[in-house]
C-alpha cells in the first residue's frame, strides 16, 4: 500500500471547508498530545442534520486529510448517524492510511463523537482558547 491514497492526496492538496465558521451552532476539538494532530470542526445543525460544516487541523498531512473528509461526509447527516461513526469507516472514506497514521482515522472519529456530544449537551468549546495558525 502507498504511503498516501489518492483520497487523502487528493484532500491533502485541495482541502475543503478549511476555516471555521461564524457563528457556529455547536464546535468541537480533539488533539493528539503523543504526535501533536489537532482537528477543530465548526457546524450549523438544522434541526438534527448537520447542515454546514468547517475544520482547522494541525499535524501530519493525514490529520488535514481526514479533518477535509469529515467535512464533506459529515455535512447532511443527522447527529444520530454521525454518532455510529467508527474509526474503520474513516479509513475506508480516506482510501486506507498507513499503519503508522491509522490513529488519525480514530481522531477523525473521537471528532465527530464529540462534535454529537456537545450538540447533544448544548456545549459551546471556547474556540478562541485553540491555536489559530
Amino acid at each position: 500500500m502507498p504511503r498516501f491514497s489518492a483520497t487523502v492526496i487528493d484532500h491533502f492538496t485541495n482541502p475543503r471547508n478549511s476555516g471555521r465558521l461564524v457563528d457556529a451552532d455547536v464546535s468541537a476539538f480533539v488533539g493528539n498530545p503523543v504526535c501533536g494532530d489537532q482537528i477543530l470542526l465548526t457546524a450549523r445543525v438544522s434541526g438534527d442534520v448537520v447542515a454546514e460544516l468547517m475544520f482547522e487541523a494541525f499535524g501530519c498531512s493525514a490529520s488535514l486529510a481526514v479533518a477535509s473528509i469529515l467535512t464533506e461526509r459529515l455535512a447532511g447527516l443527522s447527529i444520530s448517524a454521525i454518532e455510529t461513526i467508527e474509526a474503520d469507516q474513516i479509513l475506508q472514506w480516506s482510501g486506507g492510511l498507513a499503519p503508522d497514521q491509522q490513529h488519525v482515522a480514530a481522531l477523525g472519529a473521537d471528532v465527530a463523537h464529540r462534535l454529537v456530544h456537545n450538540h447533544c449537551n448544548g456545549i459551546q468549546e471556547d474556540v478562541n482558547a485553540i491555536p489559530n495558525n
